[in-house]
Order: structure tokens, then sequence, then C-alpha cells
């Protein structure tokens, strides 16, 4: 009896001393269960969000974006993170142009799953946004890395798009070389081509396009649309482009105003029906697109009656703003500026002000409103290209001058800078400042004739080193005879040195159209038709001359003699 009582509390012991090692290793095992559960779980989840993502992905292809987006959505809250689900959000926000594709692709870029691919649509779509500066950190980056076609096509974009007209060209060429039956570099190149001042070039860009749109390619919607734009198409040719852009799929808002800026050339009498059409068709799904195109088409009216005075998005009612001051309805400005609800940024309200300002005798506030929006401006890129374009707009040179002047600090925005400050200086007649920023342009673009042929120009009209810069000018003339612009500095440079005849035989060759060039040049010709005693032609021309367009420099060719 002792002896069973014993092995009882034997037994009793052993099993309250195991208990705790059960309970122990139970709860080890639960917590290891536990911890293999969340990668598990994690897993279904990246599973069933990139499901959802390849789901959201045939909404797409069947165009049905909203549902697409929503599905993009729900991916997202389930793996926040995922590659798929970011990447597939960000090309449909991209594709719609929503603003919130620059941060998706900013995620999409700094995950380990990441591809050139998506580099490369991310600085396209910061180049689209106008998103300079990072741009071109995104675009050198691209570059660094043996470059394929597409970052040399964006690389050109980003040189056109910043006025480096030359460097455009020269992306655009090399990405043809390395991809000679690439349609996106063919058609890159053609655009580049089609803006030339050179009528060969002009012509090989159209031969480029018209051979791409034959096909159907990638790359055919792209050049219909260049060709659209071209300024030399014969009527035949027009037509043929009005058809082709009815036959592109999606045909979008771009493709109809092309298609109405078309029909304007070619039938000027149904002007107000083909405005009317537009607004009819387009007005309601895409308002700002129209609203902007009316104003660059000086429907002020139209844009006043698609606008209402209690519009809330900002762009649509800066659009407004637009067609009042046009109109000069500056108490229509005034009220809208004392909306309580506006929501501008307060550039573009100061900006606004000062123009209000400018309008009626108070000039004083207007330049105070002015230094007000350089200030709010700061050293912010997109908003000092703005309020720079529009104070050139508004005829504000001094103001629009100081606003690029502040621009030219970024690097990115260099070229557009100087730009703007060329133009602003020939406007004012300050040859000297227009030579020293036609300097500092050439310093950044060497290889750039036109760049060059300023300088050229700029050194010949205030008589700076003559011979050298006459002989520059002759090589121009030499390597582009077709370039009227290099011809008309070559005819100075021949004045300066006392060669009438070979100054005036530099206009030889076809017809020229004097009434639609710059009134500049029409001054040298009439000078150097003064220097061959050809009176009559020159005092017909003489007529023609507004003197308050030309510099003192210019003035004085045609004054003296």
């Amino acid at each position: 009896m002792n002896e069973e009582s014993g092995r009882r509390r034997h037994l009793g012991r052993v099993t309250k001393r195991r208990r705790p090692i059960f309970w122990i290793a139970f709860i080890a095992l639960l917590l290891a269960a536990l911890l293999a559960l969340r990668p598990a779980y994690r897993w279904l989840k990246t599973k069933r969000a990139d499901s959802l993502a390849a789901k959201a992905g045939r909404f797409v292809q069947q165009k049905n974006f909203l549902e697409a987006a929503h599905t993009y959505r729900a991916a997202l809250q389930l793996d926040p993170l995922g590659y798929h689900p970011l990447q597939g959000a960000a090309r449909l926000a991209t594709r719609l142009n929503h603003d919130e594709a620059l941060g998706l692709w900013d995620q999409v870029v700094k995950l380990p799953q990441a591809t050139n691919d998506d580099r490369e649509e991310r600085a396209a779509t910061l180049l689209q946004a106008g998103e300079l500066p990072a741009a071109a950190v995104a675009i050198d980056e691209l570059l660094k890395q043996n470059p394929d076609t597409n970052a040399l096509v964006l690389a050109s974009r980003y040189s056109e798009r910043t006025g480096n007209s030359a460097r455009a060209l020269e992306y655009a060429r090399i990405a043809m070389k390395r991809a000679p039956q690439d349609e996106i570099a063919q058609a890159r190149l053609a655009e580049v081509l089609a803006a030339s001042l050179k009528a060969d070039e002009r012509a090989e860009a159209r031969e480029i396009l018209w051979a791409v749109a034959a096909k159907n390619g990638a790359a055919r919607k792209s050049a219909i649309e260049s060709l659209a734009r071209a300024p030399d198409l014969t009527r035949d040719e027009q037509t043929k482009i009005l058809d082709q852009l009815h036959t592109l799929d999606p045909f979008t808002v771009t493709d109809a105003l092309l298609a109405a800026d078309l029909r304007l050339r070619m039938q000027p009498e149904n002007t107000a029906l083909i405005y009317d059409e537009i607004i009819a068709s387009w007005g309601a799904k895409a308002k700002l697109e129209i609203v902007q195109w009316l104003n660059a088409h000086q429907q002020f009216n139209r844009v006043l009656t698609l606008v209402s005075p209690g519009e809330r998005r900002p762009k649509l009612l800066l659009a407004r703003l637009d067609a009042l001051a046009a109109e000069q309805r500056w108490d229509e400005i005034e009220t809208t500026l004392s909306r309580k609800d506006l929501t501008f940024d307060s550039v573009v309200v100061e900006a606004f002000r000062a123009r209000l300002a400018a309008a009626r005798p108070l000039s004083l506030d207007a330049e105070e409103h002015w230094n007000k929006a350089i200030t709010l401006a700061g050293n912010d890129s997109s908003k000092l290209r703005w309020l720079g374009a529009f104070a050139e707009q508004c005829g504000a040179d001094e103001i629009a001058l100081r606003t690029f002047q502040r621009l030219g600090r970024s690097p990115a925005d260099t070229s557009l800078a100087l730009a703007g400050q060329q133009r602003l200086a020939v406007k004012i007649h300050d040859i000297s400042a227009a030579r020293t920023i036609a300097e500092k342009t050439l310093a950044l673009h060497a290889a750039d004739p036109n760049a060059q042929n300023r300088v050229a120009y700029y050194n010949l009209l205030l008589e700076k080193d003559v011979s050298a810069n006459a002989t520059k000018a002759k090589e121009l003339v030499a390597k582009y005879p077709d370039r009227l612009e290099f011809r008309v500095t070559a005819a100075l440079a021949l004045l300066r040195q006392h060669d009438p005849g070979s100054a005036l035989a530099q206009f030889q060759g076809p017809p020229i159209e004097w009434a639609k060039t710059p009134p500049s040049w029409r001054a040298i010709y009439a000078a150097a038709l003064m220097a061959n005693d050809e009176a009559t032609r020159a005092n017909e021309l003489l007529k023609s001359i507004p003197l308050d367009r030309l510099s003192r420099e210019e003035a004085a060719l045609i004054q003296r003699r």
C-alpha cells in the first residue's frame, strides 16, 4: 500500500515537472506556427494583389478604365508596395493624364523589380507633366547606361522642350542610327525636322512621316498627328490627313482639334460651324482642352459661354480669366479674384491682379503685384516658367525679363530662360543685352548654327570684330544656303565690309515673301538695295517696315543712306 502510494506521489511529481515543459513546447510550436503563417498570409495577399492587377490590366485592354482604376485600388490596398499593382496603376494614371501618375512611378522605380522600361516611363511622365528639372535628372541617368532608342527619343524631346533644337536633332539622329527601322525613332526625327526653318529638312520630315503613317505600327498615330500640324501640306495632303485622323483609335480630343484646325484652313467659310461642332462633341468631356484651344483661336465669347462665372476648377477658371482679359472685362476679373472659394496659387492671383491694375490707371499697383508674384514664385521652376510667359503675354517686358533671369538659375531651365531673355531683349531693342544673351546661349550650345548666327548678327550690328563675324556668317550660308536668316546676316556682314553687290546677291534665288519676314530682315534687304542705287525698290520696301520694330542699329542702316 505504501509502495503504491509512493509510486503515485512519484508520478505526480514527474507529471508536475513535465506539465510546464509541455506548455512551453506547445507555446513555442504555436508561435512558430504563427510566425510561419505571417509570411504565408503575406504571400497570399501578394498573390491576390497580383491577380487583381492582372484583372485590372484586362479591363484596360477592354478600355473599361473606371473598373480598371477600382481594381488597381483594391490590389494596392492588399499590397501597397506590390510591383505589379503599382506599375499597372502608374501606367493607367499616365494614360489618363491623372496627377497621381508621378507619385506612382516614383514608388515603382524604388522597387527592386523596377526595370529600365519603368525608369523610361517615369521620365516620360515627368516630361509630359512639365517637371523639367526632375525629368533632366531622370533622363541623364538613362543616358549614362548605354541608352536604348527610347531613352534617346526622350532626350530629344527634353532638348526640344528646353529650347535646344540642335541637341534635339542630334539625339533624334543618333536614335535613328541605332535603330533605322524603329518607327518611334523615325517619327521623332521627323517631328524635329518638321520644325526646321530649312525647307529640305521639312520635306525630309514629311517623307518620313508619310512612310510611318502608311504602316499600322506603334508610331502611326504620332506620325499622322505630326503631319496634321505640318504647315507645308498641299490641299490634297490636307484632305488625306483629315481622313486618316478619323481612322485613329482611340480618336482623342487632340485628334479632334487637329482635324478642326485642318478644316479651318480648308473651309474658312465654315468657321463658326466648326467651332460649334467641336464644342458640341467635346465641350463636356474635354472642356479644358477645348477652352484652351478656343482661347488660342481668339474665340473668347465661346469660352465665356462654356466656362461659367461660378467655375471652381482652377485651370478652367484661369482660361475664363484669360478670355475676360482679352475682352477687357476688368470688373468681372476683379469679382472673380475676390471670390473666397478661389483655389488659385497665390502667384497666379498676384499676376492677374497686376494685369488688372495695369489695365487701369494704377501702374504703381501693377508693379507692386508683379513684384509680389515674383517673390511668391521663389525658385520654383514651374511657377517661374508660368509667370515669365504670362508677364510676356501681358506686355510686362521688364517683369518677364526679371522672371526669366531668375529661372536661369535652374540648370535644367537655362536654355528656356535664355530663349525668353533673348526674345525680350530683341523686343525692347537692347542689342547689347541681346548679344550678351546670345553669347551665353552659344556657350551652352556651341554646335548650334542658330546660336552661332545670332552672335554674328549682333556683333555685326554693333560693328564688333567685323572680319571674324563676317567669315562666320559666310561659312553658315555656305553650309545652309536656303536659310534666309543666315543670308540676312551674311548680307549685313558684306555691307559692313563695303561690298554692296555681294550683299544684294544674298537675296537672289526663289522669290521671298518679304511681307512675312521680320522687319529687321527687310531693313537689311532695303539697305542692300539702297547701297546698290535701287532706290525705287528700296522705297517700296521701306513702306512696309515699322521703324518702332527696329533697334537703333537696324534703323541706322536705312536712315543714313
